[in-house]
């Protein structure tokens, strides 16, 4: 990828998820329904954006277990991921933004629990998800 390729990319908000993971390609085409304002972009973990956005040193240990986002320059992995996502979707979904007073202790709990299990819950599938022509704009990985 070109630097200013990736200088572009700095400055957006972006959801890395597990490409092999129904649950995860589930809960993508969730949040592509309701974020009308059309300000996250996805990259698939596999694609290996994730690595040339942000130096390898720097990568969570959660990985591939955990949704990641980043925003304005900062990586956040699981319960935290999650509900910054949550923030950028429509009312009523937004609202689970609050959730961040809870101690994240207890959040990452509850979150490695669904991580764990996730392809018990959804399956497992091959490739990614195919965006609609209209969402392709917003996949940058």
């Amino acid at each position: 990828m070109e630097p200013a390729d990736l200088e572009q990319l700095e400055h957006k908000a972006i959801v890395f998820y597990d490409g092999t993971c129904g649950f995860c390609q589930g809960t993508v085409q969730l949040v592509l329904r309701h974020n009308k304002k059309q300000d996250l972009y996805f990259a698939a973990l596999q694609s290996g954006m994730l690595e040339a956005l942000v130096p390898g040193q720097q990568l969570p240990e959660v990985l591939p277990d955990s949704i990641l986002f980043y925003e304005k320059g900062r990586l956040y992995a699981e319960s935290e991921a999650a509900l910054r996502i949550a923030g950028y979707l429509n009312f009523p979904l937004s609202i689970l933004s609050v959730f961040r007073i809870i101690p994240l202790s207890f959040r990452d709990f509850v979150y490695r629990f669904v991580a764990r299990n996730r392809y018990r819950i959804a399956g497992r599938t091959e490739s990614c998800l195919l965006p609609s022509p209209a969402q392709r704009a917003r996949f940058v990985g």
